[in-house]
């Protein structure tokens, strides 16, 4: 186990009795990289953010990762769980000696759900049970998209920037910083104590092939063991096409922010110009780091190798 897998487990737990919050922070703090760069495009918006000293909390839904933020619910697995185990009110709806051997069928079927429509349809004509048994699954069907719709709700509760361990990407410096011609701010989160919130809910992302599936966490609901922070952990799963980014990313959940907005950050402790920064807007950043005090750094490429290296200004 990793330390970032023993973090997850420790914070966001599908059981609420496992919870280690702060045991969980604490080893956080300690493994966050002592350097955490943002790359930016070079536009009014980038601009007064360091001026200002400033991030944008984003909607998940704006970013480039269809699947930031995204989530499975196995809702056929539930309802099959759900029916295994007649309720009252489906009790009633069937005789009496029939219960206990369609409580044995079910317990075993691939499709309880159809089972179930079957027992109570049994007494219909089979043209008409047929019709009413295809209403009744296109009825959840319905249902299911529904509540899937619904669920994307735990997406638009998230509020994020992204950061990088790196800043010496290729990748990021054409994808997020106008094909090397933005900049890249570096931003030293180890010097906040591990009770600010931009140090306490910036969190390391875990790459994987599989999406958040939140089903086991449904199962709980309206238990004590349910844990609703446990649906968080959506903002930190990425595919691992995009592990070459090595990305922390600060994350306001559970809807604590209403919408996008600017957030304060530590002034940044350096600057990197991209190689193919325009003379203006290189000219532009020049002054503001040299008011606020901040060192300054063009990256330059190797004649040799794939690789990019700053060289301070």
């Amino acid at each position: 186990m990793t330390w970032i897998d023993d973090f997850v487990e420790r914070v966001f737990p599908v059981d609420a009795t496992n919870l280690q919050i702060e045991a969980g922070f604490v080893l956080k703090f300690t493994h966050i990289p002592e350097r955490l760069f943002k790359y930016r495009d070079c536009n009014p918006n980038s601009i007064k953010n360091l001026q200002e000293d400033t991030i944008w909390l984003a909607d998940p839904n704006s970013f480039n990762d269809p699947y930031d933020c995204h989530h499975f619910i196995n809702h056929q697995g539930l309802m099959d769980r759900s029916l295994r185990t007649l309720s009252p009110e489906i009790r009633k709806m069937l005789p009496v000696d029939k219960v206990s051997g369609l409580e044995e069928i079910l317990a075993t079927a691939e499709d309880p759900t159809g089972v179930l429509i079957d027992a109570l349809l049994g007494e219909e004509e089979p043209i008409k049970r047929a019709a009413l048994k295809a209403g009744l699954l296109a009825g959840r069907n319905a249902l299911f998209e529904k509540i899937a719709k619904a669920g994307d709700e735990i997406k638009a509760g998230f509020r994020l920037c992204s950061f990088s361990a790196r800043v010496d990407s290729t990748l990021m410096w054409s994808h997020y910083a106008r094909n090397h011609q933005g900049f890249c701010v570096q931003y030293n989160i180890k010097e906040l104590p591990p009770s600010d919130l931009r140090s306490r809910f910036m969190f390391p992302v875990v790459y994987r092939d599989e999406v958040f599936d939140a089903t086991e966490c449904m199962i709980l609901v309206n238990t004590p063991k349910f844990n609703n922070i446990h649906l968080n952990r959506a903002a930190l799963i990425k595919g691992k096409d995009w592990s070459y980014e090595e990305e922390w990313r600060l994350v306001f959940a559970n809807g604590l922010l209403d919408k996008p907005q600017p957030w304060k950050m530590p002034i940044p402790t350096a600057v990197y110009l991209g190689s193919h920064i325009l003379p203006a807007d290189e000219a532009t950043l020049k002054e503001i780091c040299s008011n606020k005090g901040i060192s300054m750094f063009k990256m330059g490429h190797s004649r040799s190798h794939f690789a990019l290296t700053p060289v301070a200004l």
